[in-house]
């Protein structure tokens, strides 16, 4: 009787341990700049209409330490943000592969906003990178999204280039323009 209670403790214990390995495998969200790494929590995204029908559209992807006010449209806090514009696109839905080539496109990576010493992107902008070049996937699907970029930054006070690359998986919700 021994072995089998044993027995039925090693296949259950085996069991559970299985079933977390699921859980770590799951991606991480983040940015990483040049072999530093910084984690990213939440996305939204903002989209005007123009007179020709065309959409314009910002998203943005921020760390845990950065928050949003929705009520009175604005962020707050201190942490890591990827802004990525999308201007004009053809469709609502802004799913799609973009490059670099693409002109109406821009990824621009701040691994540190304070907004408390900025001021909401009034003042001028802390440290940042802009992507050069960039291969750039965004599959929306309804208010969740999977984004991956991969590209480089050119160092301004080296003329090097700085590898870029980011994955975000998790909500992306609509913020209205006034």
């Amino acid at each position: 009787m021994k072995k089998v209670i044993l027995f039925a403790f090693v296949i259950l214990s085996s069991l559970s341990f299985n079933s977390c390995s699921d859980d770590d495998n799951a991606k991480e969200n983040y940015a990483k700049i040049n072999e530093e790494s910084y984690s990213l929590k939440s996305g939204l995204y903002y989209s005007d209409t123009n007179n020709d029908g065309t959409y314009d559209s910002t998203i943005i992807i921020h760390s845990e330490g950065i928050t949003y006010d929705e009520a009175n449209d604005q962020f707050s806090g201190q942490g890591s943000i990827a802004a990525i514009e999308i201007e004009p696109h053809a469709l609502e839905d802004f799913s799609g592969n973009y490059t670099h080539v693409d002109n109406n496109v821009k990824v621009v990576f701040y691994p540190l906003y304070d907004f408390v010493n900025t001021g909401n992107g009034r003042a001028p902008a802390p440290e940042n990178y802009m992507l050069d070049t960039f291969s750039l996937s965004i599959d929306k699907n309804g208010e969740t999204a999977t984004i991956n970029v991969s590209g480089e930054s050119t160092d301004q006070d080296t003329n090097t280039a700085l590898p870029f690359e980011m994955y975000y998986n998790g909500s992306l919700t609509l913020r209205l323009i006034d």
